[in-house]
């Protein structure tokens, strides 16, 4: 009974958070102009674009990271009509910017094809730092999005990383002698469906200025509605928390994985690696270096161990334990090596061991181990540094507290925390 009792707790509280996440969203939206009133068609174009930030969010974040995948990512729009995302928006440096907006790509994201209440596909705008091709390195914690959208009374919502539109009936548009022509060749011209106001053009918007999204309604001075396009924005603050979260659970269970090899050649006994020290990372060696047990993820563990006698990428073999791995290779599932980490994450991407955990022989227990909060006997722990917070200088690589904050800045004594998201303390700490 008390199962059950808690089953149903969980799924009451399951459709509360959803409940709460469209309730959100339908919010935003009435922020960013749509009626206050509750008529069915509001509600059938208010649904279609939650319906694609939500696909959008994740396609970004399910991206599993391994090869060329990245997490983060987010499609070119679609230029021509048929559903699927262009092979590329332009070029790393932001060229081509047009490309980046299109309709919503609704086949590439695998959903149905979603219209708004006047019967309109959706249309889409990315911002040059998210989207997949070609793309703009890194995508991390302090890639910023560059889309500036106004809603109707002209506030401006900070830090978009793409948009979804719901373009409405066809208007005027500000300046031009005629109605939007949604026919023959105007199908694919956004000036047939985006609207402008005396300050913004929707069918125009330029990375990283001014010159973006305003969103409906929108009237001139005699009253005409001038802008009727109903404007959904994608934030930093949607997407790069589910990110963050995703490289900290795969590094994680990246270095769970190598402490616990056993091939009944090489064997970790439950040890993780040398980390690769603050100073070496910072100019570009990213080797473990042994006695530190505070530092960013390694590229190999020579200085660990050395797979045994017959190992050739650590040639002599000079590891704390010659049984323990040199390489991530063995860990089929590990992709730390891979374009997605070393490209956009490994800067930011630490960890800490406690020193009983470290290369070495013999199974390890805690005596004195890290302590994370109230939080003791920890083995590992795993950091990553959010956005930059008042006075951190990534430019210095070699200075934790330009990454992490609190006890985190001070990691040499095993004592460590994951505090509330402050404006003086944003880390991400993962442990066990």
């Amino acid at each position: 009974m008390a199962t059950s009792r808690s089953s149903q707790k969980g799924i009451a509280l399951l459709l509360f958070l959803l409940v709460v996440i469209g309730l959100a969203a339908a919010i935003v939206l009435s922020a960013l102009g749509s009626s206050t009133g509750e008529s069915t068609r509001q509600r059938a174009t208010e649904q279609a674009l939650i319906s694609a930030k939500q696909a959008l969010i994740a396609y970004a974040a399910s991206v599993y990271p391994a090869g060329n995948n990245r997490p983060g990512d987010l499609p070119c729009p679609d230029t021509d009509n048929d559903g699927r995302k262009e092979s590329s928006c332009g070029s790393a440096s932001g060229s081509n910017q047009a490309s980046r907006l299109g309709r919503l790509p609704w086949r590439s994201l695998g959903i149905p094809e979603l219209r708004d209440a006047d019967g309109e596909r959706l249309w889409y705008a990315v911002s040059n730092n998210f989207k997949e091709s070609t793309r703009r390195l890194p995508l991390n914690s302090d890639t910023t999005g560059t889309i500036q959208v106004v809603d109707a009374q002209g506030n401006i919502i900070p830090n978009v990383i793409a948009v979804v539109i719901a373009p409405g009936a066809p208007l005027q548009r500000l300046g031009d002698a005629a109605a939007q022509d949604r026919t023959g060749a105007g199908q694919n011209n956004p000036d047939s469906y985006l609207d402008k106001s005396a300050t913004e053009d929707n069918a125009d918007f330029v990375d990283g200025a001014a010159n973006g999204f305003v969103s409906g309604i929108v009237r001139d001075a005699q009253g005409r509605i001038i802008v009727n396009d109903t404007i959904l924005p994608i934030t930093y603050q949607d997407l790069m928390p589910l990110l963050e979260k995703q490289v900290a659970s795969t590094v994680m269970n990246c270095l769970t994985a190598y402490a616990a090899y056993d091939d009944g050649v090489s064997n970790n006994l439950g040890r993780y690696p040398w980390p690769a020290s603050m100073a070496t990372s910072a100019s570009g060696n990213y080797d473990d270096t042994p006695g530190v047990l505070f530092g960013r993820i390694p590229d190999q563990m020579c200085a660990s161990g050395g797979d045994g006698p017959s190992e050739i990428a650590c040639s002599p073999i000079v590891g704390t334990n010659p049984l323990m791995l040199s390489s991530w290779g063995s860990l089929a599932a590990c992709t730390l090596t891979d374009n997605w980490f070393r490209d956009n994450w490994r800067e930011q991407v630490f960890y800490a061991i406690a020193d009983a955990y470290k290369p070495g022989t013999g199974t390890p227990t805690c005596g004195t181990c890290l302590t994370v909060g109230s939080t003791p006997s920890i083995s590992l722990a795993v950091f990553v540094a959010r956005q930059t917070i008042a006075l951190q200088n990534r430019t210095n690589k070699a200075i934790i507290a330009n990454y992490l904050e609190g006890e985190n800045a001070s990691p040499n004594d095993g004592i460590h925390e994951a505090s509330p998201t402050s404006i003086s303390f944003n880390d991400l700490v993962v442990f066990k």
